[in-house]
């Protein structure tokens, strides 16, 4: 635990807290979360289930309709068929990614993952003793990892390639054919490709296209906080490949 830094950012969003609370006004810059709060009809939705005693355990991959409704979400969105079976929901997509890192990475895997980041994704992997690789990137790469940084920095150590396509903080996404071609150099090497696309509820313009387009093999991470101003809900999925969904629910 010793070389896991705390989360910064949610001490500044603290102490921001402490001085709205003395009645300063703050403009929030420190958390990825929307602007805008929980619409009324998804806030009665949840009361609704409090009064009707929906509080007891469900199936450990989570709410069959949920799980349905999210298989839907792809095909509607992206037109892309995703089984429910595949879909497990978690508490958030921070959960997500840890539940991902311990499908995939064992003691000493490597796991690439571009730098600049989001830091919690480096703790994710030491979390589960591996060993997350900063891949230098810029202006040059779009501030993403491309397949051939991918080629240049993988080893007989690596396991995975770890996305985020819309980035925090940098905002940038993997194009198509990059998102095609690097999942493809992962996979010929016998390794898996991780893509967090919790952001894909905030882009502006053109959707971008899930890498679940690309192959059956990938781990999608996504979450209701962006798109619904759920942040505080802690509400997330993971779609998983068939071969790992077993496994996942035992974690």
């Amino acid at each position: 635990m010793a070389d896991i830094a705390p989360f910064h950012v949610m001490a500044l969003l603290a102490r921001a807290k402490e001085l709205e609370a003395e009645g300063r006004s703050v403009i929030h810059m420190e958390i990825g979360e929307p602007d805008f709060p929980t619409a009324a009809p998804l806030v009665a939705a949840g009361q609704r289930a409090l009064a009707e005693g929906r509080t007891r355990y469900t199936a450990a991959a989570g709410l069959p309709e949920l799980r349905q409704a999210i298989s839907e979400h792809y095909r509607i969105r992206y037109g892309v068929e995703v089984p429910a079976r595949r879909i497990l929901i978690t508490p958030g997509a921070s959960g997500a990614l840890q539940l991902a890192a311990a499908l995939l990475v064992n003691p000493d895997d490597r796991v690439l993952m571009a730098d600049p980041g989001y830091p919690c994704n480096r703790h994710f992997v030491r979390l589960v003793e591996g060993e997350p690789v900063g891949v230098p990137v810029g202006p040059d790469s779009g501030y993403q990892l491309t397949a051939q940084l991918v080629e240049r920095y993988w080893d007989h150590r690596t396991a995975a390639v770890l996305l985020a396509s819309p980035a925090n903080p940098t905002g940038t996404v993997v194009a198509p054919d990059e998102l095609s071609a690097i999942i493809a150099t992962a996979e010929a090497r016998g390794g898996r490709v991780i893509v967090d696309e919790i952001y894909h509820g905030l882009s502006y313009g053109a959707t971008p296209q899930t890498a679940l387009a690309y192959s059956e093999r990938v781990l999608a991470i996504n979450s209701f906080s962006k798109y619904y101003g759920m942040t505080g809900w802690r509400l997330g999925w993971l779609v998983a490949p068939d071969d790992c969904v077993n496994d996942a629910e035992k974690l």
